[in-house]
């Protein structure tokens, strides 16, 4: 869903010492799931704190209201890509 470079991963999983995210907390995974999506967004928005604090307000507070976070980050993804379709 967002091409994440696997490499990067494990990079970030080693600096967790971790070898797979079922050996993390969730806050460190929910941490990697952030991180993945504000590198897939870098390019989407014209200021770097716009994707984050969509991201909090679209995905983190969707989630803590009960939705799914797939879903959310689809619903998130699909309005950044919008935006920026928009902005051309």
């Amino acid at each position: 869903m967002l091409d994440y470079p696997l490499d990067l991963v494990r990079e970030w999983l080693q600096f967790q010492n971790a070898s797979n995210p079922s050996q993390l907390d969730i806050s460190k995974i929910d941490s990697l799931i952030k991180t993945m999506c504000l590198a897939w967004a870098a390019d989407k928005c014209e200021y770097p704190n716009h994707a984050e604090s969509s991201y909090q307000n679209q995905v983190v507070d969707a989630v803590v209201s009960g939705a799914d976070e797939l879903t959310a980050i689809s619903a998130w993804m699909q309005q950044l890509q919008t935006a920026k379709a928009g902005a051309v």
